[in-house]
C-alpha cells in the first residue's frame, strides 16, 4: 500500500521502471503507429505514472537486456495489453529485437535544447 502524508508504511517510487514484452504495430494491428515514434503502454502503466512527479511530454528509455541496445521514444495511448508494449517496427529493428522480446521501459527528462543550426 502506498504510504501519503507521512502516515503509511512506505514511499511512492521516485522512477517509473517496468519491463514489458514487446511487439510490433503491425502484430497488434495498429499499423499508424508505425510512422512515428510512440509506443503503447498497458493502463497499469498509467496508473503509476499519474502518482509520479513526471515531467510532460512524457518521454522514457527502452532498453533491451538482452542486446544492451536503447532508445528514446514518447507514449501515443495506454492501451496496450498489460504485460505488453506496442512499438514501431523500426524501432524493434534499431533496438535489434524481435516479437515478444523483454524491453525495460524508463521514464526520463532529456534536456532541453538552447540551440539550433
Amino acid at each position: 500500500m502506498w504510504g501519503f502524508m507521512g502516515g503509511g508504511r512506505g514511499a511512492l517510487p521516485d522512477k517509473f521502471e517496468e519491463q514489458y514484452h514487446c511487439y510490433s504495430a503491425a502484430m497488434a494491428d495498429k499499423a499508424h503507429l508505425e510512422q512515428g515514434d510512440k509506443i503503447l503502454l498497458p493502463p497499469s502503466a498509467f496508473d503509476i505514472l499519474a502518482r509520479l512527479q513526471v515531467d510532460y511530454p512524457m518521454l522514457f528509455q527502452l532498453q533491451s537486456p538482452d542486446k544492451g541496445t536503447l532508445t528514446h521514444c514518447g507514449v501515443l495511448e495506454f492501451t496496450a495489453e498489460e504485460g505488453s508494449c506496442v512499438v514501431p517496427f523500426w524501432m524493434m529493428q534499431n533496438l535489434l529485437i524481435e516479437e515478444g522480446a523483454v524491453l525495460t521501459v524508463s521514464n526520463i527528462s532529456l534536456p532541453k535544447a538552447n540551440y539550433v543550426k
